[in-house]
């Protein structure tokens, strides 16, 4: 056969040698291909974080939010039957503790002993003492109360395990355990100095009790709603004081 006609023979490597190819047709990426990926990866990756946080954030105020309405709903019922808001904590008519307040009795109901003596709360045997009502929660008794056998009216159902707590306080009268209703959001520990119940919880409680995050209420004098009540929760999400009121 004439050689000019002789088919050229390489060696199995030579062509994929001559063209940089991978042998036995492996894939190889470059280490700039390799970084590339990498912060492709890592940039997802950051915006996913962000996303739910986000998404985390937006979550509890709606959970805050639909709780205030709630409480909104429930107060406005109260106001209805009693033709009056349930009074806050107001020890002189001027001055009022928005934290410390008797919305969860109130809205719940309190039962009296028949002798005037004590309080206790609808659900189980609370003992509130009448003479350290005023000191703890700024007054003398309770509107929505009945004596046994009766049962107090209800305007706030099915309250969750996290919206109320039972917190020990003290005061000038001694020490009483009370229930507030609360967001499900505890002050955090570094705010400390600022905790909406800084002072007046028992120095032996549970941290939960000590940084528990009370709904706060006022309609004495309020600021917003001047011919209604102002209702708010104050809380740190995502690293920022959020407050959602009824104003």
């Amino acid at each position: 056969m004439n050689s000019l006609n002789r088919p050229i023979s390489r060696k199995p490597d030579e062509s994929a040698a001559a063209s940089g190819a991978p042998r036995n047709g492996a894939v190889a990426f470059t280490l700039i291909e390799l970084l590339t990926v990498i912060s492709i990866i890592g940039v997802l990756a950051a915006i996913g974080a962000g996303l739910a946080g986000v998404a985390s954030r937006k979550a509890k105020e709606s959970t805050i939010r639909a709780q205030r309405d709630q409480l909104g709903a429930a107060i406005e019922s109260y106001r209805t039957d009693f033709n009056q808001y349930p009074p806050d904590n107001s020890l002189d008519g001027v001055n009022v503790n928005p934290a410390l307040n008797p919305l969860f009795y109130e809205l719940t109901g309190a039962i009296a002993s028949q002798q005037g003596m004590y309080y206790r709360s609808a659900d189980r045997e609370q003992r509130l003492p009448s003479a350290q009502l005023q000191p703890a929660l700024g007054v003398q008794g309770f509107v929505n109360s009945t004596e046994a056998p009766q049962r107090p009216k209800t305007f706030l159902t099915g309250l969750k395990a996290n919206q109320h707590q039972e917190i020990p306080l003290t005061s000038s009268a001694g020490s009483l355990t009370v229930e507030l209703l609360v967001i499900p959001y505890p002050w955090p520990k570094k705010e400390a100095a600022t905790a909406p119940l800084a002072g007046r919880v028992n120095t032996s409680a549970s941290a939960d009790k000590r940084f528990a995050n009370p709904w706060r209420y006022v309609c004495t004098k309020p600021t917003n709603n001047v011919a209604a009540y102002d209702l708010w929760a104050e809380a740190y999400i995502g690293g920022k004081r959020v407050t959602i009121a009824n104003w």
